[in-house]
């Protein structure tokens, strides 16, 4: 969720900031007339551009087309009278745009973006495949180092090999202190 607000956040500011901003300039007298530029072609165009700049990066995500009509709502709503069916329509309108935006992002400026992420994908598909091959040379390397069935690394034909050999001096007396203290005469 974090990541989508950092790469959301720069485009809804400018967003938010368009649509709140150019009514403005048509509060005066001499521009009211002019009312319906901002509605037919600013708005729409800034969320055609704003989510076309944003698709060639990111790729499609349709969430991104909701800012345009969230970011009218209070502009509709200080403006130009709150809820009525122009009003309504307008938002069904610049949602519309976002989405179109969308799309000739990921067309018309996309490429780079999809050719960055086919560099990726085959990157992570080497290393995949060469960490397969390690992983079956390990396999093989154990498989023909075990002399058992089992797992266990010991050594067990070094050791065996010392067990038929005479006891020395230096033993029997181990074996004396070992027979005294199983005998319980401590």
């Amino acid at each position: 969720m974090n990541g989508m607000i950092k790469k959301y956040l720069p485009y809804a500011v400018t967003i938010f900031a368009i649509y709140l901003i150019t009514p403005l300039l048509f509060r005066n007298s001499a521009m009211s007339n002019f009312v319906s530029v901002a509605f037919y072609f600013i708005f729409p165009g800034t969320a055609i551009a704003s989510s076309a700049i944003y698709c060639s990066k990111y790729g499609l995500d349709f969430l991104f087309a909701l800012i345009a009509p969230i970011a009218y709502i209070p502009s509709m709503l200080i403006y130009y009278g709150g809820f009525n069916l122009p009003n309504i329509i307008l938002l069904a309108v610049y949602l519309v745009a976002g989405i179109f935006g969308l799309f000739v992002g990921d067309i018309a400026l996309g490429d780079k973006r999809r050719k960055k992420e086919a560099e990726e994908k085959a990157e992570a598909e080497a290393l995949m495949l060469e960490a397969k091959r390690r992983d079956e040379i390990e396999r093989e390397k154990r498989e023909s180092s075990q002399s058992y069935d089992d797992n266990d690394d010991f050594d067990y034909d070094k050791y065996l090999s010392d067990i038929d050999k005479p006891v020395s001096g230096t033993d029997a007396e181990i074996d004396d202190i070992l027979s005294e203290y199983g005998s319980g005469k401590h």
